[in-house]
This record gives structure tokens, sequence and C-alpha cells, in this order.
């Protein structure tokens, strides 16, 4: 039969091919010719992420033979599967958002550029309405 040799091939080694995440989290699986599971996440050094259900991937053979996932899509997600992390960590810089903590940020400087707000109110606001009532005025 000719249509049954026309289905999705598997990728020649190094070739890279884009699949769905059907798993996240400890066990990572993508839909690619079938599902696989157990795959390795590759990031720049520092970076941590877990790509979400129902993400678009990029996955290339990895060491032996387990393909393992390099990249995601960006942009052109879904809106049922949005594109905001749950979770972002950067090694070196030390700084962690989380969608349940806010952020931290450890470090010896800070920068910080545009308006700045606490709890909705500008920062500026808050200090005067702090200093005034430390001075009591």
């Amino acid at each position: 039969m000719w249509l049954s040799g026309q289905q999705k091939r598997p990728a020649d080694e190094g070739e890279g091919q884009t699949g769905i995440v059907t798993m996240s989290g400890s066990e990572t699986a993508v839909m690619l010719d079938r599902e696989r599971r157990g795959l390795d996440i590759y990031s720049p050094a520092g970076y941590h992420w877990t790509p979400r259900v129902g993400q678009r991937v990029l996955v290339i053979q990895g060491r032996g033979e387990i393909p393992c996932v390099v990249g995601a899509l960006q942009g052109g997600v879904p809106d049922r599967v949005g594109i905001q992390a749950k979770s972002l960590a950067l090694s070196g810089q030390a700084v962690s958002v989380a969608a349940q903590r806010g952020v931290v940020i450890q470090g010896d400087r800070i920068d910080l550029n545009g308006q700045v707000y606490i709890n909705g109110e500008p920062l500026e606001y808050l200090i005067r309405r702090i200093v005034t009532s430390v001075l009591g005025g």
C-alpha cells in the first residue's frame, strides 16, 4: 500500500524534529513519530526550564539513542497552552521567579529601570508616606 509508507518517518541521526509535549516534570514525554518518554532537557548554561504539556519543542538525537529537547517554539503557542513558565531560575545571577512565591533576587546590587510599584503604589509615594509617619507629620 502506497499510503502506509507515507506516515511520518523517524528522523535520521542528527536531524531535528518538532513535537508536542505530552508529559512534563520529572519525566518529559514528546509526541514525535510516536511518544518518546524520559527525554533529557537541554538549555543554556545556568538556565533551568521545564517545557509545558501542549508546547511545541525541538527534539534532536541526544547521547546514545535517547532524543533530547533543546528548545521550545517562541510565540505562536495556542492560548490554551500559555507561554509563561510557572517557574524560572537563573544561576550565577541568583534570580528566581515563581508563580507561587513572586520574585526573589539575591546579590550585591539590584538595578531597576522604569517605574517601580509596591502593591500598586509608586515607590516614591510609599517612601514619602513612611517618612511622614516616622517623623510624625
